[in-house]
């Protein structure tokens, strides 16, 4: 079975569609819409993308934090989020239909697939962080009653591989945020419990003059942190490191 496991999209179209074109010559059995999907600048765009990869693929959809963080916007609850944040959900949650919303309520916490468990964060919730450098038995923890051998996850735009005990855990990076020393959108690809980390080179320059369209708040840094560059890893393991202590 070969399968694609696309985490934390967050709304950047032309990083989806350059994915979706080499997936077109792939030819997925399955494909995993890990969360975090529509929190970016083209969140219309990218959910008319994925219709149309369901039309091809069987498609399977996880809910991200943020994707809840959307859903509460949308229906008037408080957010727990920084000023910059909440402006940039509330202009996504404006973006949607009621019926794109009740879709993204939809989304499951996690999934099972023969022997990988996909989730966005940890197994119980969206939103816990952890990387590599986190100690051994709180990530144990953290998975605590999962039996699947292969643990699939995204959150922390990283990716990565830990091996604890019998199981695997591996991060899928993200396709439209990556956090990375090496450009291009980061996701997963498994053919028969093989595990491959890919990276799909973006036309920079047509994808910045297609964001540019857009009225998302913040869009010209969202494009020059996650367009015209990426987070180099020592930054972004600063950066983790320090709120998965939390």
């Amino acid at each position: 079975m070969k399968t694609a496991a696309l985490y934390d999209i967050h709304g950047n179209y032309p990083a989806l569609k350059a994915v979706s074109d080499q997936l077109d010559h792939l030819q997925p059995d399955l494909v995993i819409l890990g969360g975090d999907i529509v929190s970016g600048p083209m969140p219309l765009a990218v959910l008319q993308l994925i219709d149309q990869l369901s039309k091809k693929f069987n498609t399977v959809g996880i809910s991200g934090n943020n994707d809840q963080d959307v859903v509460d916007a949308y229906n008037g609850k408080q957010l727990s989020l920084s000023k910059h944040a909440q402006d940039q959900i509330k202009w996504v949650a404006n973006q949607l239909s009621k019926q794109q919303v009740l879709k993204l309520k939809g989304l499951l916490l996690n999934v099972t697939v023969g022997d990988d468990f996909f989730c966005h964060a940890v197994a119980k919730n969206n939103t816990t962080i952890f990387t590599p450098h986190s100690n051994i038995a709180i990530i144990k923890k953290l998975f605590q009653g999962v039996q699947s051998p292969f643990i699939i996850c995204g959150h922390t735009h990283l990716q990565f591989e830990i091996t604890i005990g019998h199981q695997k855990i591996i991060n899928a990076g993200s396709v439209g945020m990556p956090f990375s020393d090496l450009e291009g959108a980061q996701w997963l690809w498994i053919d028969d419990q093989q595990f491959r980390f890919k990276r799909t080179k973006i036309d920079k320059a047509a994808a910045v003059k297609e964001i540019q369209l857009s009225d998302y708040p913040y869009v010209d840094n969202f494009i020059t942190q996650y367009v015209e560059n990426t987070v180099p890893l020592s930054k972004a393991y600063q950066l983790l490191d320090r709120l998965a202590e939390k």
